[in-house]
């Protein structure tokens, strides 16, 4: 994200920017990332945080508007701009993440497909070169490892997508939990009185 420039910085951009860099979630642990189940849990908790930070915020705004009515404040017209502003740059921000980590998933599907083919091909070739029915037995063994589906493969692809969806949700958890820090403050009350 590009810091804003001096000219169009205002009160609220500065509170907003602090806020969010403050609020950025801690990376998962090694623990959490290897455990589907805690993946999965830390994000339903971040989502559920991110649901009550944005009804506490999608309240305090709805408050202030009927407050203003029909002639808002300059304060008021800043923060009803600043809802559409801020969808727009966390909608960017999160397509730009999943878009990143779709590449490096894709990445590593790739080279995972072309390890389990020479795996699965090397397999097959010592398969059909047995020379007695133990060392076949034995080949056909490995061979049919090499060609089953593993645990690993399925815990893989969950963890996978775990991540893409926590990279999509990070950037609108970021927003509305400074969001709802900054507008939970008393002066954010007070000014909004005023």
């Amino acid at each position: 994200m590009t810091s804003p420039t001096l000219q169009s910085t205002t009160p609220q951009d500065l509170a907003r920017t602090d806020a969010t860099a403050s609020r950025q979630p801690d990376p998962p642990t090694a623990v959490i990332q290897d455990d589907p189940v805690q993946l999965w849990t830390a994000l339903s908790n971040q989502a559920t945080e991110m649901m009550f930070a944005s009804a506490q915020v999608i309240g305090h705004r709805t408050g202030r508007m009927v407050t203003a009515g029909p002639a808002p404040s300059a304060d008021d017209l800043d923060e009803f701009s600043l809802m559409t502003q801020e969808k727009f740059e966390a909608a960017a921000e999160s397509s730009s993440s999943v878009a990143a980590h779709w590449l490096h998933l894709n990445q590593q599907a790739w080279t995972q497909m072309c390890v389990q083919l020479q795996t699965g091909m090397t397999a097959m070739l010592s398969a059909a070169t047995s020379w007695n029915p133990v060392e076949s037995m034995a080949h056909h063994v490995t061979l049919f490892a090499a060609m089953s589906p593993s645990a690993d493969a399925h815990t893989q692809f969950s963890n996978a997508a775990a991540g893409l969806t926590r990279r999509a949700l990070e950037p609108l958890h970021a927003r509305a939990t400074a969001n709802a820090e900054r507008l939970g403050r008393p002066d954010a009350a007070e000014d909004a009185a005023s």
